[in-house]
């Protein structure tokens, strides 16, 4: 970088930095007032000597680091886990904020920002197709966000909750003009809630239950999707409009779904009734949002029908209301006579009042209210069509300037129903097989085992059951509690449709799915239980299933019983690719390149066939788990496969990093909307070199493919160095999700879920699963193609959009890697040979990955391409590194610990890798 570039990113970032600088005074203000000047200048001891050894190497002073915290007793490492643990809170609300100040930048100067709304349309606008006929298109556009609960987020929603209120003071004190009075009340309110964040618990001192996580998930869609979403969309609308010069239907582009409470894939605590609580506790916040929108409306519509008049149907809709409210009619007769507007709202509000009153608990009933319900909403539909009738009479009676604030709010219905978020079920494909198996054996179907029949077998009995179907007798047996679960998971999927509304669950997703029976099962169980419209989603997740999911579809594509169902969808599919475990299966390289092949033949099988493919990305927080910058990812898809349809997993700490700020939410959501548009309508058009470069990838491939199963599955001694290097055992007993951390409980990697894999290997410092395998492949590569291969390597990284985001998603998580540090947690392993064999095996990759990245990107420093995220993990380091030694000094202590020392020792464990995930981030 130039000294005039260095600079002025240097200038960028200062605000940043005095932020920064301000929280620590803060921080440091609070741990003096409750810990003491001891402790304090225990911390900045710490602290100054771990910035002196990243700035000089100096292995006497990290060892009189280490031993100081050694030295310590454990209640003060708790502190000081703590205390850098709130630092790193700290820092990311700062980091945070200078997006949003970044954003507020371009916009006072006039520019537009890379990826905003305005960017994509006025690109769209120059482009050879023009916007006004890719307006004519947007209703194809189907983008779909998915909230999970996978357990990598580790903070609490009450510390979720004092990190808004933070955030909310440290925006007042940039951006609204405080007097010093106001100045010095801000600071001191600063000051109060670090105070409440130190005196908080950032641990749960019980797993997590389903409902729990179904509360944190509206969180997020209570505080910041209700308003960011629908403003968004608006505002994008608008541009359009003002850009093309005309207006056009607006349509919900980007949607909500959830997993929370629906996927019950190896979580045994996912039942029917958590499902059907979780779905009504969606409709009573939804209820409660539309609610409270009505009292802001209430008290702002006040205009006289003498002054501006109102259209006929709005009146007669009022009469009409009477007549069926007479109760509520003659308590609000005497208010608002004049005011046709505010009469309407106060029917529209207590009709909302009543549908959740009928959906609420006991405990929830008093918010609504105790009046009689004289007449409720059937359905969204019926709310959608009075606010329209209301925005109909005030464009006609002089409020045009008011329709805006409706069009803003019938896209909230348009996206959020009386459901908020549609909910997937998801299951396991052998467990559906268990379930089919005990159905056919007990009532007569099959007499030889269901299991042990051939795919073509299985699916032509299913397909004649179908046919059949329903059978009475079915539902009434003397079933398993696992079959019945089954059956009663299909009858709920049917009752949610019909009471709260078709779109609130409308997918069935299959994990593991290995052959046509599996989906056939699927057809079978809904025909059996009167839920036959519901889509089946195939989930195709290890490599060899990325392989075979072509022949699959492409046999169900040709099936006539099957052609019946994708008629009922009006021709469209959606097809689920699982970024985790092929990564836990293959390694890195080979997982996404497996991947893209699949996405190009799933895609190309589809056109032929006509159908309207989804494909549905599930991806995780981390690299190493299909995490990466959301925009990038999309924009590397292959060549048109997705015709403007995507739908993308949003999981653990990810969505509180991109949406608990409403005003980085936006800015997240407008990358996704942007990426989209720009990769469908804009970017697409395939390079002349690319088959000549998929060969290239593939040898790539086969070479990663081959060192990443050397290491991890081909000598057993791995779960050894695995196991005592990293703090998998703890990561899986830490309250931060409801599901099991296993699959089945063995050691057996292939029985270890992918989120607790890379979890881990994230907090001990090297992120195998985020590049590994990356280095040898390129080697070999370059090895037998000289340096004419290096050359077509640097091709591809600069006129590949798939293999340059492949590229830099490796540097990007081979750099939160840290192998010096990674070295004291290998030292935990016990037997020496297999701790120095595997940690040699483990640098010499990361070594050869970090040759590889600069030799193909010609940087001189790994991200000096991406400045922002190289200069923050920089600063960051030298904080986790003591986060780090301490945590390796207790697992240690842990691992030797008597009964009676134990649970202080683990939860001090707990404490240090809650800390790594935030000082981090993006850790599973």
């Amino acid at each position: 970088m130039s000294e005039k570039g260095k600079s002025d990113f240097l200038n960028k970032v200062s605000p940043l930095h005095s932020e920064v600088r301000f929280l620590g005074k803060c921080l440091g203000r609070v741990l003096r007032d409750q810990e003491g000047n001891a402790f304090y200048e225990f911390v900045e001891e710490i602290r100054t000597t771990a910035i002196q050894l990243r700035k000089r190497y100096r292995p006497e002073l990290e060892k009189k680091l280490i031993d100081r915290i050694r030295s310590r007793k454990l209640d003060e490492i708790i502190k000081l886990i703590r205390a850098f643990t709130v630092y790193f809170l700290l820092v990311n609300l700062a980091e945070d904020k200078h997006r949003v100040r970044r954003k507020r930048d371009y916009e006072n100067e006039g520019q537009i920002q890379t990826g905003s709304l305005e960017d994509v349309l006025t690109r769209l606008q120059k482009s050879k197709k023009g916007l006004r006929r890719f307006m004519h298109e947007l209703e194809e556009v189907s983008i779909e966000l998915v909230l999970t609960a996978h357990p990598t987020e580790a903070q609490r929603r009450t510390v979720l909750e004092k990190r808004l209120d933070i955030d909310r003071l440290l925006f007042d004190r940039e951006f609204r003009k405080l007097t010093p009075v106001e100045l010095e009340e801000n600071e001191q309110k600063i000051y109060e809630a670090i105070c409440l964040l130190w005196q908080t618990d950032e641990l749960r001192r019980r797993r997590q239950t389903v409902l729990d996580e179904v509360d944190n998930g509206l969180f997020y869609l209570d505080e910041v999707f209700f308003d960011v979403l629908p403003a968004m969309l608006h505002r994008f609308y608008g541009l359009a409009e003002k850009i093309a010069g005309r207006r056009g239907a607006k349509y919900p582009l980007l949607r909500l779904g959830t997993w929370i409470g629906g996927d019950r894939d190896g979580n045994p605590y996912v039942t029917h009734e958590i499902t059907r609580e979780a779905v009504r506790r969606q409709k009573v916040a939804i209820l409660q949002k539309y609610k409270k929108t009505m009292d802001d409306l209430l008290e702002a519509l006040s205009q006289s029908v003498q002054l501006v008049g109102a259209s006929n149907k709005l009146m007669e809709s009022i009469e009409s209301d009477s007549k069926n409210m007479p109760l509520f009619a003659k308590s609000i007769q005497e208010k608002s006579r004049q005011e046709p507007y505010r009469k309407k709202i106060s029917f529209i509000r207590r009709k909302l009042m009543n549908t959740a009153l009928i959906n609420a608990t006991e405990e929830e009933r008093g918010s609504f209210g105790a009046e009689p319900i004289e007449a409720a909403y059937a359905n969204a539909a019926e709310f959608r069509a009075e606010l329209e009738l209301m925005a109909e009479s005030l464009r006609k009676n002089k409020g045009a300037y008011l329709v805006p604030q409706f069009e803003k709010l019938l896209l909230a219905v348009d996206l959020f129903g009386f459901h908020f978020a549609k909910m997937d079920v998801r299951d396991n494909a052998e467990a559906l097989e268990k379930v089919v198996g005990e159905l056919l054996s007990k009532n007569g179907f099959l007499k030889s085992s269901f299991s042990e029949l051939d795919d073509r077998r299985k699916s032509e009995l299913l397909k004649k059951l179908i046919h059949e179907a329903p059978h009475p007798r079915i539902l009434g047996g003397d079933y398993s509690a696992e079959t019945r679960e089954c059956l009663e998971t299909f009858r709920t999927v049917r009752e949610v449709r019909e009471k709260i509304e078709p779109r609130a669950m409308d997918r069935y997703i299959l994990s593991m799915t290995r052959g046509c029976a599996d989906i056939f099962s699927i057809l079978w169980l809904a025909a059996e239980t009167g839920s036959q419209d519901v889509m089946t989603v195939p989930l195709f997740e290890t490599i060899e299933d990325l392989q075979n999911a072509a022949p699959i579809m492409e046999a169900l594509y040709t099936d006539g019983l099957y052609q019946k169902h994708l008629a009922r969808w009006g021709g469209r599919q959606e097809i689920m690719l699982g970024y985790s475990d092929s990564n836990k299966n293959g390694g890195f390289l080979t997982s996404n390149w497996g991947l893209y092949r699949a996405q190009k033949v799933l895609s190309d099988s589809a056109k032929k066939h006509r159908i309207k493919l989804t494909l549905f990305h599930g991806r995780g927080g981390s690299i190493g788990r299909g995490g990466g910058p959301s925009n990038q990812a999309i924009m590397a898809q292959p060549e048109g496969s997705m015709g403007g349809r995507i739908k993308i997993t949003e999981q653990g700490e990810i969505i509180s990093l991109k949406y608990s700020n409403p005003l980085i939410a936006e800015r997240n959501l407008e990358l996704v909307l942007s990426a989209v548009l720009a990769a469908d309508f804009l970017y697409y058009q395939a390079s002349p070199k690319i088959q000549e470069w998929e060969k290239h990838m593939q040898f790539l491939s086969d070479a990663a493919f081959r060192q990443y199963r050397k290491l991890v599955y081909e000598n057993k001694s791995f779960l050894q160095y695995f196991y005592e290097s990293t703090p998998i055992d703890e990561v899986s007993r830490l309250n931060i999700g409801s599901r099991p951390a296993r699959r089945a409980q063995t050691q057996a990697i292939e029985d270890l879920r992918a989120i607790s894999w890379v979890f881990s290997w994230m907090q001990s410092r090297q992120p195998v699963p985020g590049w590994y395998g990356f280095g040898t492949a390129v080697d070999q590569y370059i090895s037998k193609n000289g340096m004419a291969g290096l050359s077509k390597l640097r091709e591809m990284y600069q006129e590949w959009p798939f293999f340059r985001v492949l590229v830099d998603f490796a540097q990007m998580s081979a750099q939160k890697g840290d192998m010096h540090i990674a070295r004291h947690y290998a030292n935990l392993v016990r037997n020496p040979a297999i701790r120095d064999y595997y940690y040699n095996d483990i640098q010499r990759e990361y070594d050869a990955t970090l040759q590889a990245i600069l030799s193909i990107t010609q940087q001189k420093n790994i991200l000096d391409n991406a400045q922002a995220l190289q200069h923050s993990i920089r600063l960051r380091n030298p904080y986790v590194d003591p986060l780090s030694y301490a945590q390796v000094i207790l697992l240690k202590a842990l691992r030797a610990s008597n009964p009676k020392d134990r649970e202080k020792l683990e939860r001090a464990v707990l404490l240090s890798i809650n800390g790594v995930a935030h000082a981090i981030r993006n850790t599973g």
